[in-house]
């Protein structure tokens, strides 16, 4: 029987530890391009909707989706997708609402219209009589974000404001200045008024 000598033995023990760097490297960077690939997959935008395509009134008129802010905790709140026809079913009446950050006229008219949107949609009733859609004038993303904080309604997606469906929105209702509130009926989507933010102004209370 052959029984290797120290330097043989030293050789054999060298071959058997440079084997296993190789393995253990190989693993490493088998599961670094498996751990790329599942990120590059989670960044990718899917070509799948987040909802089921809808059709109606509203969804004609705002596109598929709107955004609003969901709480997750007392001092947090994320950005979610809805579908625009489905949220918007159980009102009555939609105001669509142009205003941006930048504008005083809208800094001074949100609150009152927070405020009247608050008085007139009773929380004991599961229908509301009145609901809003944001079409954001805000020159950024970081400046819609943070005013869409101060509204309780909903909001065009920012990049639809600023694009073609913004765009086709301002041209349809002749919006010439802002702040502006066009009010549509949900079920037609046919405008009762161009004019809100005047009337409201006549008439804080709103209710009756």
């Amino acid at each position: 029987r052959y029984k290797a000598g120290p330097k043989e033995g030293n050789m054999l023990y060298l071959k058997l530890f440079l084997l296993l760097t190789f393995l253990t490297l190989t693993s490493c960077q088998t599961q670094q391009q498996q751990q790329q690939q599942q990120q590059q997959k989670q960044s990718q935008p899917s070509d799948e909707p987040l909802h089921p395509p809808q059709s109606g009134p509203m969804a004609s008129l705002f596109g598929q989706e709107l955004h609003a802010l969901q709480l997750v905790s007392e001092t947090e709140a994320q950005l979610v997708s809805l579908p625009s026809q489905t949220s918007l079913s159980n009102t009555e009446v939609v105001g669509i609402y142009f205003s941006a950050d930048w504008c005083g006229p809208c800094r001074q008219f949100t609150p009152q219209l927070v405020k009247f949107y608050s008085k007139i949609n009773s929380p004991k009733s599961s229908r509301k009589k009145l609901d809003i859609v944001w079409v954001s004038r805000c020159r950024d993303w970081d400046s819609f974000g943070q005013y869409f904080t101060t509204m309780p309604w909903y909001a065009l997606p920012f990049e639809d404001s600023l694009g073609s469906l913004g765009e086709e929105l301002s041209r349809k209702y002749n919006v010439k200045s802002i702040p502006s509130l066009v009010l549509v009926d949900v079920k037609t989507g046919k405008v009762i008024n161009k004019d809100g933010v005047n009337e409201l102004r006549k008439d804080l209370s709103g209710v009756g």
